[in-house]
């Protein structure tokens, strides 16, 4: 039998950050290599435990995955790692209302 070839994926997981002040809420998208959905899932909620096992935070219960490409595609610069369409009847500014949260936390390197 013939196994699929592994497809990039990237994989969008959240967290709930357990000892900073506030508590903030932190969604990350990571690049997995895979020959299936349910295999990237997988692989996804390991890592993702791991990640907040290490960092002391709660994970949260939803993963997302975006098949990026078949195969060896090449995965570079401009590649689209995730995309989600939102069905909301909104005007565009309330829309963005809705998804900026306040303040951003972003880090510039590990």
């Amino acid at each position: 039998m013939k196994q699929e070839p592994k497809a990039w994926y990237g994989v969008r997981t959240f967290y709930r950050w357990l000892t900073w002040e506030n508590r903030p809420y932190e969604e990350r998208v990571v690049l997995f290599r895979a020959r299936s959905l349910d295999e990237v899932i997988e692989l996804a909620e390991r890592e993702s435990a791991e990640y907040a096992r290490e960092s002391d935070f709660e994970v949260l219960d939803m993963v997302q995955a975006y098949r990026i490409s078949a195969g060896d595609e090449e995965v570079g610069a401009g590649t689209e790692v995730f995309s989600k369409l939102h069905a909301l009847d909104l005007p565009a500014n309330e829309f963005l209302d809705r998804y900026d949260s306040g303040p951003a936390h972003t880090e510039i390197g590990r």
